[in-house]
């Protein structure tokens, strides 16, 4: 599996433009993917789903997400990172990469419906999706079918806020489908905003910020900070909060 993920600076020949500018790019040269599970938080526009990206095409997928099967494109509108990152792995074959991409997972489903269209002696990709077409599906009900028919062992799977779309009843389902599928060699990088993915047990945490990436731990997140400020006195919370000019 991803061992770790390396900026080649060496040939990046303006670093002040987009996106090497950002400080979580800028400041970062290597970043160690050895864990299981491997999850990127920060505020938005700090570069997480750039990093994702990159490291997703670097891999073989399209920027709008599926596996490396999937060779399409609605709009070109991803950065050169890919060009620039070198990634290791070990002696363990990948039989299989994903890259979920929230925003552009409606593409994703539309292309699947326009190749399953076409005459071919294969069975229809849906199929590996637990048979439906997943435009008849809610976009939660369509994500919880990666986990529970698309995704196997020995897998890579890149993740940019698969929360967007689920409860957090569904949520929770989806670190059962992790921890059953890390246990049988696949291997996850999540960025999220979701303290409940941010639980998955086991998993290393890097806080993306202006001085690059960070590891820390579950609890010293400010995103955990805010959502127990909520839950445990969520009227006091917002109250202090609509106070602020």
């Amino acid at each position: 599996m991803l061992i770790d993920a390396t900026i080649k600076w060496n040939e990046v020949e303006d670093r002040e433009s987009y996106p090497f500018c950002l400080g979580a790019i800028s400041n970062t040269t290597k970043i160690d993917l050895r864990s299981k599970v491997t999850i990127l938080v920060g505020e938005n526009g700090t570069g997480k789903s750039t990093l994702l990206e990159g490291l997703a095409i670097a891999m073989g997928c399209s920027a709008e997400g599926g596996s490396r099967n999937f060779r399409f494109s609605t709009m070109d509108t991803h950065t050169q990172l890919h060009y620039y990152l070198r990634v290791a792995r070990d002696s363990k074959p990948i039989r299989d990469i994903f890259f979920y991409r929230a925003e552009t997972y409606y593409n994703f489903a539309t292309e699947m419906k326009k190749l399953d269209a076409e005459p071919s002696f294969d069975p229809e990709i849906r199929h590996a999706y637990g048979g439906r077409e997943l435009h008849q599906l809610s976009h939660g009900q369509s994500v919880i079918q990666l986990f529970r028919h698309r995704f196997r062992s020995n897998g890579l799977y890149i993740m940019d806020e698969p929360e967007a779309a689920l409860s957090p009843a569904r949520q929770l389902e989806v670190i059962g489908h992790v921890r059953n599928l890390t246990a049988a060699g696949a291997q996850f990088v999540i960025a999220t905003h979701s303290p409940i993915l941010m639980a998955i047990p086991g998993a290393t945490i890097y806080e993306i910020g202006e001085v690059g990436l960070c590891a820390t731990k579950y609890n010293s997140l400010p995103q955990v900070a805010i959502y127990r400020r909520l839950i445990n006195d969520h009227e006091r919370f917002i109250g202090s909060i609509l106070e602020q000019p």
